[in-house]
Parts: structure tokens; C-alpha cells; sequence
């Protein structure tokens, strides 16, 4: 069963060579709205300005950047996964336009988040662990969040309480002491994606669907305690990333189309359904503008109600 999760994984990163090396993965915006990080299939991680949209710098790191890039919430740093013949996790120093290889770290998978202060960095691993680092790539810890695999982390927006999704969800402590381990639902599903919302009080996941069939793409809001709030957004494709606006008041997912939805899982706007389907997205620091990356490699910009700004060349 374990090597079945570790294909699905793999299934969903080798779409990138059946699609003429197109596929961006990832997009992050830079908290102070100065630059936005793309990332796919190209082995370049591109940063534009966060205003013009205009392409400033193209880093070739040689393999695909995948799923998720994030920047430190104080510093001129960005947290990258990229995968090879293995995947691995690095940090790129802006400022001294130097990367930073994190101690011992064998392989990384598909999750990755810096804490609110942005002392300690959280990689998920192949095997299910995952690993904690400080800002010089220093290993602060390490302990074991699903027996299967973990494909998603986020960390509390104010305290040092980590959720993991995979097979399960987990909440921890930085050092890895479990909190609370549990099934979202009856039948086996994998989870691709998490995200606490703002305040703290509650996470919402987005998952593959159920394990046998794909069936059953939902959405599910969850208390802090881990108690099921909500399940909403019943989708044909698997919700592959989500991001609360700044305030909170809005949900972005990224799958056959943008949804916007609202704190309790209203659906409150969505764009036109596509075949080409999402993978990036994030908000600006105002929650006035998203962004979003494609199967096809589109960069695309919408305002908060999900309208098409314009899409980006590069």
C-alpha cells in the first residue's frame, strides 16, 4: 500500500514529460508584493516583478521545481523543492544570490513551509517523516507523520503547530510530538494540500480523491482539534493547491478551474472550467490580485472574483 501512495506521487510528477516539459508547477508571491517565484518543468525557477509582471531573472537549477516554492515571511529567502532522480529541498539566498543545501536531507517530497517567524523551516520526506531546519539549513529535528507518505504541511500562523496531509492528517509540534493523528474520512483517500486559515482557528484540505476509484474530490474544513467543520467543492479534478487571501475571507484552489470560496465553503465565484489545469496559485499581500500556473504553462492574473487580468508572457 505504501508503494502505491509513492506512485501516485510519482504519477502526478512525470506529467511534466508527457507534456512537452510545460508544466509550472508553482507560483509564490513575495510577502512585501515585489516579486512573484514561478516554477514547473524547465529546471529555471523565474522571479517577475510583483508589479509590471515583467521577467527579471531566470535561476537554471537544472531539475523540475516542483509543487511548491515558499518565501521566508521576513527575510529575501525562498524555500524550493525540485526533483531529479531524487527530490530535494534547498533555500535560495536572494541577497547573497547563494543556495543553501539543508543538513542531511536525503530526499523531500512535494511539502514545504516556513513557521510565522520564520525560524524553522518543514520539509516532508519520500518515507513520511519530515524534517525541521533552521535558516542556515541546519537539521532541528525529525520524526515520522504518516506511515504512507506526506504531501502537504502547514504550519500555525501563530504557534509552532504543524499539520501534515497524506494518507492522514497530523498535527505536531515542531519536535514532533503528536497531537492528533487521524482518517478524513471512511474510505482510504490521498491529500494533496492544506492550509490553516488566518486566524488559527481551523485548517481546510484539499485532496486526490478516494483511493480506490479518485472519486469524492472534496474540500474539508477542520477544527484546530481536529473535528470536521465542513466538506464542500466536489470536483472531476483532484484540488492540487490551496491559499486563504490575507484577510481570510477567501479560499483560492487550483484545479479544472480557479474557485474562489468563502470562510464557511460557500462557492462564491469561479473562472471557466478548462482542460488546462491548475497547479500554482497564490494572493497578493492586499488579497486584490491572484496568481496562477498551468499544465500549459500559462501564467495567468485574476482579480479576488476570479476574472481573467491578463496572462503573463515571459
Amino acid at each position: 500500500m505504501r508503494n502505491t501512495f509513492f506512485l501516485i506521487l510519482i504519477v502526478l510528477s512525470i506529467q511534466v514529460y508527457s507534456q512537452e516539459d510545460k508544466t509550472l508547477w508553482t507560483a509564490a508571491w513575495s510577502p512585501d508584493d515585489e516579486l512573484i517565484a514561478i516554477g514547473g518543468s524547465q529546471g529555471e525557477l523565474k522571479l517577475f516583478d510583483g508589479t509590471s509582471f515583467e521577467l527579471l531573472k531566470t535561476y537554471s537549477v537544472g531539475d523540475v521545481i516542483l509543487s511548491r516554492l515558499k518565501w521566508h515571511p521576513t527575510q529575501n529567502k525562498l524555500a524550493v523543492i525540485t526533483q531529479s532522480q531524487s527530490f530535494k529541498a534547498k533555500i535560495l539566498d536572494l541577497n547573497e544570490e547563494k543556495w543553501i543545501e539543508l543538513e542531511g536531507l536525503e530526499s523531500s517530497i512535494r511539502g514545504l513551509d516556513w513557521n510565522q517567524d520564520g525560524e524553522l523551516l518543514a520539509v516532508s520526506e519520500f518515507e513520511g517523516e519530515i524534517s525541521i531546519f533552521d535558516t542556515s539549513g541546519k537539521r532541528v529535528s525529525r520524526f515520522i507523520a504518516d506511515d504512507k507518505s506526506v504531501a502537504g504541511i502547514d504550519w500555525h500562523p501563530s504557534e509552532n503547530i504543524l499539520v501534515a496531509v497524506g494518507s492522514t492528517i497530523g498535527l505536531f509540534t515542531h519536535l514532533g510530538d503528536s497531537i492528533k493523528i487521524f482518517s478524513p474520512r471512511e474510505k482510504e483517500v490521498f491529500l494533496l494540500c492544506v492550509e490553516w486559515h488566518p486566524s488559527g482557528e481551523f485548517f481546510v484540505t484539499g485532496d486526490y480523491g478516494e483511493f480506490e476509484d479518485g472519486e469524492n474530490k472534496l474540500l474539508q474544513y477542520w477544527s484546530k482539534e481536529g473535528e470536521k467543520l465542513n466538506e464542500t467543492g466536489r470536483s472531476i479534478a483532484e484540488y492540487r493547491n490551496i491559499r486563504w487571501s490575507p484577510n481570510g475571507k477567501s479560499l483560492a484552489s487550483a484545479n479544472d478551474a480557479l474557485n474562489i470560496w468563502d470562510h464557511d465553503g460557500k462557492l462564491l465565484h469561479q473562472s471557466e472550467r478548462s482542460d488546462d489545469y491548475l497547479w500554482g496559485v497564490d494572493w497578493n499581500a492586499d488579497g486584490s490580485q491572484i496568481i496562477t500556473t498551468s499544465d500549459r504553462g500559462v501564467i495567468a492574473l485574476w482579480d479576488s472574483e476570479a476574472n481573467l487580468i491578463q496572462r503573463i508572457e515571459y
